[in-house]
C-alpha cells in the first residue's frame, strides 16, 4: 500500500493511516498496482477537515482520471468540493452547491475528458467562479465567448509537455536524416548494404511558433548543433536567445523562414489567426530536401496542400503528431505516404504527463491561496 499525504489546516495528514481524521478511509491500489481506487481517495480528500474560509475547488473530469490522485497535494487553504461530469455526478447539485465553487480545474483524457460544452452548460451556475485552470496547454477546447468576456482568470499547462514534444520533433528529424525506414527494410530483407546518412549538425531548424514548446525544441536542437531560426508574433526574446543571436521572423516573413530551413517545426496553438497559417504558398517555398514537422495543432496547416507537396515529392517528408481532423480519417492519403511519419497525437503522452500537469496546478493553487501572482495566465482575447 502506498503512502501519500493531504494538506489540512493542522498540517499534513498521512494517507492511509490506522486511524484517519475527518472520516478518511483506507484505500488500496488496483490489482495492477498502477493507480489508487480514485473514488475512495477522492472521497477521503473531500472529507478532510477544512475551514470556512477555504477556497472551494471543483474538478470537471471523470472521477476515474488517474491524475486526480495528485490532488492529495492541494495546499492548505484550498478544499476539494467535488469532481465529476455535468451529465452524471452533478445532476443533483443545488444553487448553493454551485455558488461555493471559486476555482475550477478542467482535466482528464479519453473517457475522463470533459468537453467545452459541459463547461458551457454549467457556466450560468458558476456565479462566484474566479479562476479556471486547464490541464492542457491548448485552450481552444476551453474558451467560449461568455468566458472570454468575463473577469474569470484562465491558466493553462504551458511547459508541462514542452520537453516531450521537443524530443519527438528531434526524433522526427533523425527519422529522415538517418533514413530509418530504409534500415528497417534492409533488416527485414537481411540486406547488409551500407549507405550515407545525414547529420543534423549544421542544418537549419525553422520553428514556427516560438512559445514554450518552440523554445524547448530549440534547446534540444542546439544539443545537435543545429542552427535555429524562429517565427513569433512578439519579437521579444529571452536573454539566453539574445546571447545566441537568434534570428527571428515576424508572421509576414513566414515564406522566408520556410525557404531558409532544412527542417521546419510548427508548434502553434489553434486560433482564428493561426488557422491554416502554414499555407500552400508557405509550403511551396520549402526546399525539396526539407522536412515539415507539426507538434502544435493540425488546423494551423493547409493539410491538402501539404499532402500534395508530399505526393509530388516537392518536399522530402513530414513528421506529424497532429492532423487537421482527429482521429485521422481512414481514407486520408497520409496513411499511405512512405515519406510521412505519423503519430496519433501522443508525442507528449508519457507515463507521467497527466500527473505532472496536476502537480503544476497544485503549484498554482498554492500561489492562489497565498494571494500571489499566477503564472501561465492565458490571454483570452488571443487564445493562448
Amino acid at each position: 500500500m502506498c503512502s501519500v499525504t493531504i494538506a489540512s489546516r493542522s498540517g499534513p495528514i498521512p494517507l492511509p493511516a490506522r486511524l484517519w481524521q475527518s472520516g478518511l478511509r483506507r484505500y488500496q491500489r488496483t490489482p495492477e498496482g498502477h493507480q489508487p481506487c480514485n473514488r475512495r481517495l477522492l472521497q477521503a480528500i473531500m472529507s478532510a477537515s477544512h475551514g470556512k474560509s477555504d477556497v472551494e475547488l471543483f474538478v470537471l473530469s471523470g472521477r476515474e482520471a488517474p491524475e486526480l490522485k495528485e490532488l492529495v497535494h492541494l495546499p492548505s487553504g484550498m478544499h476539494l468540493l467535488s469532481t465529476g461530469r455535468q451529465d452524471v455526478e452533478l445532476k443533483d447539485w443545488s444553487k448553493s452547491d454551485w455558488e461555493k465553487v471559486q476555482v475550477l480545474l478542467k482535466c482528464g483524457t479519453g473517457k475522463d475528458a470533459s468537453s467545452k460544452q459541459e463547461l458551457q452548460d454549467i457556466w450560468p451556475h458558476l456565479t462566484n467562479l474566479k479562476w479556471i485552470h486547464s490541464a492542457s496547454a491548448g485552450v481552444e477546447k476551453l474558451l467560449f465567448p461568455e468566458l472570454v468576456k468575463s473577469s474569470v482568470t484562465v491558466t493553462n499547462a504551458k511547459g508541462a509537455y514542452s520537453h516531450s514534444l521537443a524530443e519527438w520533433a528531434l526524433t522526427a528529424c533523425s527519422w529522415f536524416a538517418k533514413d530509418l525506414p530504409r534500415l528497417k527494410r534492409q533488416q527485414k530483407d537481411r540486406n547488409w548494404e551500407p549507405y550515407y546518412v545525414e547529420e543534423l549538425r549544421g542544418k537549419t531548424l525553422g520553428i514556427v511558433g516560438y512559445g514554450d514548446i518552440g523554445q524547448e525544441t530549440a534547446n534540444v536542437a542546439r544539443a545537435f548543433k543545429m542552427n535555429i531560426v524562429a517565427l513569433r508574433r512578439r519579437k521579444e526574446l529571452s536573454q539566453h536567445d539574445k546571447d545566441l543571436h537568434l534570428k527571428v521572423y515576424t508572421p509576414d516573413k513566414l515564406n522566408d523562414l520556410m525557404a531558409e530551413s532544412d527542417y521546419v517545426v510548427t508548434a502553434l496553438p489553434h486560433t482564428d489567426k493561426t488557422e491554416k497559417l502554414v499555407s500552400g504558398e508557405a509550403i511551396s517555398h520549402m526546399k525539396k530536401t526539407a522536412v515539415f514537422i507539426n507538434i502544435g495543432r493540425g488546423q494551423t496547416v493547409d493539410e491538402e496542400a501539404l499532402v500534395k507537396a508530399l505526393q509530388e515529392k516537392k518536399i522530402r517528408g513530414a513528421g506529424l503528431d497532429v492532423t487537421y481532423t482527429e482521429p485521422l480519417p481512414i481514407d486520408s492519403p497520409l496513411w499511405d505516404l512512405d515519406n510521412v511519419l505519423l503519430s496519433p497525437h501522443c508525442a507528449d503522452r508519457t507515463t507521467t504527463f497527466q500527473a505532472e500537469a496536476i502537480q503544476q496546478f497544485t503549484e498554482l493553487a498554492k500561489l492562489y491561496v497565498e494571494g500571489k501572482e499566477l503564472f501561465n495566465v492565458v490571454d483570452k482575447a488571443t487564445g493562448y
